[in-house]
């Protein structure tokens, strides 16, 4: 599962994945996160609470999706417990423009703080 939120008035946006990433997640995604960035920067969190995997065709639109809209996002706080996870996101983030950080998911709300104090 993989869902997209934010808040009308806000510019911080949340991604959640609990589980296996189906195509069509991906795709609402992807259009949901492109309105917002027409709108102007954002700050993102991302909630990893389970990684399953992707559908074969999510799985290709996701380095897109991260290349293509970096320069529009400047923040991008990751959470999980996931080792890997935290470890890819670290590498990611010496070689990202937007600041990126890592957080276990027992401080998610530390995270949210970081992003909205921005």
């Amino acid at each position: 599962m993989l869902s997209y939120t934010k808040k009308p008035d806000s510019n911080v946006a949340e991604i959640v994945v609990d589980g296996k990433i189906t195509d069509a997640e991906m795709d609402a995604a992807i259009t949901a996160l492109k309105a917002d960035l027409d709108k102007g920067k954002l700050r993102l969190l991302e909630d990893i609470r389970a990684f399953e995997g992707m559908e074969p065709a999510a799985f290709f639109k996701d380095p897109r999706l991260g290349l293509a809209m970096m320069k529009g996002i400047s923040h991008v706080a990751v959470v999980s417990d996931a080792q890997w996870l935290r470890l890819l996101a670290e590498t990611v983030g010496r070689l990202s423009p937007a600041q990126i950080r890592v957080y276990e998911r027992a401080r998610i709300e530390e995270a949210r703080a970081w992003l909205a104090a921005g």
